[in-house]
């Protein structure tokens, strides 16, 4: 279910002016460097990158040795030259002839991090979500404008042909008029506890521009929870959830919300700072989408839909996962299941296969356009993904102000609530300060 005429030409972008990948294979690689190089970094992203045979990784980044280790080893076992080693990004990001950067860290190091790598005309790979409040996204896109770099952000679904051929599919009006879309993910967490902090971890650099904040982990000596606390990450619809919000986005067009209401809490992950179950409303232009998850091992009597968009018609309704779709009509011959809508990460070769090639064609077409120094055909542009994060950010707003939210979509502003208003911006800590001005 990949876009195999985008992995041929690099381009999914119809009418395309870009040269074909093969064209570029004898061009001087572009040099890279990654920043955060824990295990998303170090298994995926670096990999992926290497495969598109357009990058020279000769820098790695992180605040925990360990991780910098084993992402210097992926390299060099991929037949590379060692990538210097730091753990102080200004310093990775004055490397002599360095063009390009990944960053891969945590979500509240996200704004300071790509507004430092734009001052210094750094082209960007740009983990989701965005930023962590929404004035941060309003600074990125400032430092983008003015950087006039290239930017890519890290949204691999849809590279998958699910979301051209669902649009394609609703727009024939089979479903009928789509009177309501929901996403949803059910998928149980387990919970977090405090823990010293590792010696390999220089845990004040990690923390940032972040509130102090205590070292958790699902267990003594392993892998640290960092998603679980809200001064870092806003929980699963803001770290998982955000791609399907994305996905839908895409496919009917939808810009900002008008209006979002919420509803959740923790009954069961009272470790975790982020609710365990959450119900939210958005309102687009009378369209009400929702989103809905469940982290404490609900059982789905359809498990085959535990993540996904639902799509609901007078007369049909469409679910749509990562590699697949399924119709599901009044008329039993007109149901039909397209490709795979199950979630199968680790569990089927050619589905994890699959995003290996997704992976791939996202560094493909970001090294696309920085040779052509252009964003025009950049699969998921700053701006974009910018209105993705600003959703789920007005999720959770809505959520923790336990109110109902109006938006102007143009300030991106909160309409006469004070305490919803008041978490658009977060306070940084000392000596940090906040991009937005």
């Amino acid at each position: 279910m990949i876009r195999r005429d985008f992995l041929k030409t690099s381009s999914i972008a119809a009418g395309s002016l870009f040269v074909p990948f093969s064209a570029w294979s004898n061009q001087k690689k572009i040099k890279l460097a990654v920043l955060g190089t824990g295990w998303w970094a170090t298994e995926i992203l670096i990999p992926a990158a290497l495969r598109s045979g357009q990058f020279e990784i000769i820098g790695l980044c992180d605040v925990e040795s360990n991780s910098l280790q084993n992402a210097s080893e992926v390299v060099v076992k991929a037949g590379n030259v060692k990538p210097k080693l730091f753990d102080t990004y200004q310093e990775m990001f004055d490397m002599p002839g360095l063009e390009a950067v990944i960053i891969s860290t945590p979500t509240h190091w996200h704004p300071l991090q790509f507004i430092y790598a734009c001052r210094k005309g750094l082209h960007v790979y740009q983990e989701k979500p965005v930023s962590y409040d929404v004035r941060e996204g309003q600074a990125m896109l400032k430092a983008k404008e003015e950087a006039k770099n290239v930017v890519q952000v890290s949204f691999p679904r849809v590279v998958f042909n699910t979301n051209d051929e669902v649009k394609k599919y609703l727009q024939s009006e089979e479903a009928g008029e789509i009177y309501q879309v929901k996403a949803n993910i059910n998928w149980p967490e387990g919970p977090v506890s405090k823990y010293k902090v590792p010696e390999t971890l220089n845990y004040e650099k990690f923390v940032g521009p972040a509130p102090e904040t205590p070292f958790v982990a699902g267990e003594e000596g392993g892998r640290w929870n960092w998603r679980s606390q809200f001064n870092f990450s806003k929980g699963i619809m803001m770290d998982w959830g955000i791609h399907y919000i994305h996905n839908l986005r895409k496919i009917l067009d939808l810009g900002l919300p008008n209006s979002v209401s919420a509803i959740g809490g923790t009954i069961k992950n009272t470790s975790h700072g982020n609710p365990d179950y959450l119900d939210v409303k958005f309102d687009f232009d009378g369209l009400p989408v929702y989103w809905s998850h469940k982290t404490w091992g609900y059982k789905n009597p359809f498990p085959e839909t535990d993540l996904g968009v639902f799509f609901y018609g007078d007369k049909a309704t469409v679910f749509a996962g990562d590699q697949g779709w399924k119709v599901y009509s009044e008329d039993k011959s007109k149901q039909q299941t397209h490709g795979e809508i199950r979630f199968l990460w680790g569990q089927d070769d050619e589905f994890t296969s699959n995003y290996d090639t997704a992976f791939t064609g996202l560094f493909t077409n970001f090294a696309e356009g920085i040779r052509n120094r252009s964003n025009e055909h950049i699969i998921n542009t700053l701006e974009d993904s910018e209105k993705t994060t600003a959703c789920v950010l007005y999720g959770d707003m809505a959520y923790r102000s336990e109110s109902n939210i109006s938006i102007d979509t143009k300030s991106r502003d909160v309409i006469d609530n004070a305490k919803a208003a008041a978490y658009l911006q977060r306070t940084y800590r000392s000596p940090f300060k906040h991009p937005f001005t």
